[in-house]
């Protein structure tokens, strides 16, 4: 780590413990990635501290990391980092029909060097946001101000909770529920996160949809749901003598889903995309589909597969875009927790196993199979950056395997540990166009609510 920045970095440290010890209180919301890290379920101010009128939450989160052949060639490249998050949140009731909810947060990474995107992160207003019910009433709600989005597995729509600083919109939600159906309807803006001091992002990214969800008795949901992505960045398009201009895109899907907490389980979610990126025309799809069995038995053990699915673009010159647009999703803990593959140009086969070893000890297992789904288009990671490109098609479809080893530990109800190992093999094409050699993620991660 920079030696000038040691003295900042503990300062930050000791400043942190004070502001717990004097706060003493709660945390705030767990998404649905989170939730699965911590081995149970969360909600906004679950286990906050709360009053008739006022409730304060504090998240204070430690990941230790760990990166070998992140450029999957012979040179030492061996990288650790310490990621710190706190999140502190107050929520008022001005109203019985009313409430405000403010949450802040601070990250830091600590000996980043080698990401410089993501280092010396600041303070910012994460969430803030007003809860009106008009009239009292029970079936309409609106929600205004900044906030996180999060709709089915966050496979499309996530608050991305894996990363230090998370993702939040500043919109509106109107939420309407009848019977068994809840039906959101929205429009928002990607709040952008200005990182190192770099500047805004040259172009809003907007999303506007609906979510409708019926659940039943029987452990069986159903969603439907239409997005609109307006993004204002300029794209170049595929013609080198084509106009950049902004992208649009339409989102079509449902997920069919049925997961009891012992006995068989299914789950199968499909989208459509069309509309343009940039100048050109934009057509895509994507398909998961998921089934197992859970036993309630001693241990829990749980075994399933998975299938996931996302077209490429098998002509990168034609002036058609096929490449699905993952959107804003939380992607970690879907294709392999070493983030090297999204949801996009890929036919992922995943098997995974879990257990319960001891009441303080779940222990999962995950096994990915990567093919890309069209040889001609790009490899990409999680986060969508480019890792391999072969436009000839020559490396073939093979990118690799990846291995997953992951325990959670809920040690209090108020503290959990999460721990995992993640190794990558290379496949032909990613041996080709980005390097033979084995890639190695670990993390440690202690996580407190109050």
């Amino acid at each position: 780590m920079n030696s000038a920045l040691q003295p900042l970095a503990v300062g930050r440290v000791v400043f942190v413990l004070l502001f717990l010890l004097i706060l003493g209180a709660p945390s705030g919301r767990a998404s649905a990635e989170e939730k699965k890290e911590q081995g149970k379920a969360g909600s906004e101010g679950t286990s906050a501290k709360k009053s008739e009128r006022f409730e304060f939450g504090v998240e204070l989160r430690w990941r230790a990391e760990f990166r070998d052949n992140s450029d999957f060639q012979p040179t030492d490249d061996f990288d650790t980092f310490l990621g710190q998050r706190v999140r502190a949140h107050l929520r008022i009731r001005i109203h019985p029909h009313l409430t405000a909810f403010v949450q802040g947060q601070d990250v830091w990474l600590f000996g980043a060097e080698r990401d410089k995107v993501i280092h010396n992160l600041g303070t910012n207003l994460y969430q803030a946001y007003l809860d009106w019910k008009p009239g009292g009433s029970d079936r309409w709600e609106l929600r205004a101000g900044r906030q996180e989005l999060v709709y089915g597995e966050e496979r499309l729509v996530g608050a991305f909770g894996w990363d230090n600083v998370g993702r939040s919109f500043d919109g509106a939600r109107l939420r309407y529920r009848s019977g068994s159906w809840v039906s959101d309807f929205f429009g928002a803006r990607l709040v952008d996160v200005r990182r190192a001091g770099a500047g805004h992002r040259p172009g809003n990214q907007d999303l506007y949809g609906i979510y409708s969800t019926r659940a039943s008795k029987s452990a069986r949901r159903a969603e439907l749901y239409a997005l609109y992505l307006h993004d204002g960045l300029r794209t170049a398009g595929e013609s080198p003598v084509a106009i950049a201009e902004p992208t649009d895109i339409v989102t079509l899907g449902f997920r069919h889903l049925h997961q009891p907490k012992a006995g068989w389980r299914y789950s199968v979610e499909h989208a459509w995309q069309f509309g343009e990126r940039g100048p050109d025309a934009h057509r895509a799809a994507m398909l998961v589909a998921m089934g197992g069995y859970a036993w309630g038995r001693r241990w829990q053990p749980r075994l399933q597969v998975e299938y996931d699915f996302a077209t490429g673009d098998n002509n990168p010159s034609d002036g058609r875009s096929r490449e699905f647009n993952n959107l804003f999703p939380t992607n970690h803990i879907f294709y392999g927790y070493a983030d090297l593959v999204g949801l996009r140009n890929v036919h992922d086969f995943r098997l995974t196993a879990s257990a319960q070893l001891h009441p303080k000890l779940i222990v999962e297992a995950d096994y990915h199979r990567f093919l890309l789904a069209a040889r001609r288009g790009p490899w990409k990671n999680s986060g969508g950056r480019v890792l391999g490109f072969d436009p000839t098609g020559a490396a073939g479809r093979d990118l690799g395997q990846e291995i997953d080893i992951t325990c959670r530990v809920p040690m209090q109800t108020h503290v959990s540990l999460l721990g995992g190992y993640s190794l990558f093999l290379p496949g032909r094409y990613a041996a080709l166009t980005r390097g033979p050699e084995l890639h190695h993620f670990g993390y440690v991660q202690t996580t407190l609510r109050f």
